[in-house]
């Protein structure tokens, strides 16, 4: 797919952001039956991500879309706050600054047309224009299309876990040099 671009979710966005996130917890569930991905995100939550946005440091949650001609077509979160169940033993550099990859979305009808690629690939070159090494994010094990998705574009397995009876499986790709994230750091340092 041509002329996509890739911007900071605004308020326009909001609602088709809804509709496709709608669009892909149906679309998941017709080919996976009901699960965990059966659910999705209300209009206010995802109005509230963009108004409290964090593009300069992505401590917080950040939505971000690829729009074609103007249009959104995906979106993503990203921010560099892990949730509580990713521990740090389970990735290969632990100390490591890393961005995280949450609700990846790309409406069904333009899935298979290089937008998701287009996504993470824009996420990578913003983890490494902001200094991070990796990119991290989980991925429902019962699904294997996005299983082939995130392996096909250089993402290592890194472990499978179990989430409040939810098979996820966590992958990581270095995108930068690895050093450790240095509010991390500082903390563990003072600790003995």
């Amino acid at each position: 797919m041509d002329e996509l671009t890739f911007e900071l979710a605004r308020k326009e966005h909001a609602k088709p952001i809804e509709q496709m996130r709608r669009e892909v917890a149906a679309d998941l569930t017709e080919k996976l039956g009901a699960g965990h991905w059966s659910g999705f995100t209300r209009l206010p939550s995802i109005r509230e991500r963009i108004m409290c946005a964090d593009p300069d440091n992505l401590r917080r949650m950040t939505l971000y879309v690829a729009c074609h001609r103007g249009l959104p077509v995906g979106s993503v979160a990203v921010t560099t706050l892990p949730p509580g169940f990713w521990r740090r033993n389970y990735w290969r550099e632990p100390k490591a600054s890393h961005l995280g990859v949450f609700n990846l979305a790309v409406f069904p009808r333009q899935q298979r047309c290089g937008v998701g690629r287009f996504i993470m690939n824009s996420i990578e070159r913003l983890a490494f224009d902001h200094g991070y090494a990796y990119i991290r994010l989980d991925a429902y094990t019962d699904d294997p299309t996005s299983q082939c998705f995130y392996q096909a574009l250089g993402y290592d397995e890194a472990r499978r876990i179990d989430v409040r009876l939810v098979a996820l499986t966590l992958y990581e790709k270095c995108v930068g040099i690895a050093v450790p994230d240095p509010v991390l750091y500082v903390a563990e340092s003072h600790v003995q």
